[in-house]
Parts: C-alpha cells; structure tokens; sequence
C-alpha cells in the first residue's frame, strides 16, 4: 500500500513541475496544505463525533 501512496505522490510532483507557472516550492506548499487540510477536516470530524457520542450516553 505504501508502495501505491508514494507512487501517487511522485506522479503529483511530476505534473505540477510540467506546468511553468508553479515552481517546486508553490508545487510542495499547495501538497502540503492539501493534506494538512484534510488531515484537520478529518480530526475536527472525530472531535464532533466523540463530542456528540458523549453527550447522547449522558443521563
């Protein structure tokens, strides 16, 4: 599995180094904040689940 994330993201390097607006740093920021960014939806979802999860067992 690790073998198919790693070749998604090298294939996500080399099409954003093709386009000659973006250089390398513009191509690494915008992928790390992809990711940063759905790694916060994704924990601020857990929060609100175990939130509301507590709050319906709660007498």
């Amino acid at each position: 599995m690790w073998f198919h994330l790693m070749l998604a993201i090298f294939a996500m390097f080399d099409s954003a180094m093709a386009s000659s607006g973006f250089d390398f740093g513009d191509t690494l920021a915008l992928i790390l904040g992809l990711i940063i960014g759905i790694i916060g939806f994704f924990a601020c979802m857990g929060a609100y689940a175990r939130h509301r999860i507590s709050v319906e067992t709660m007498p």
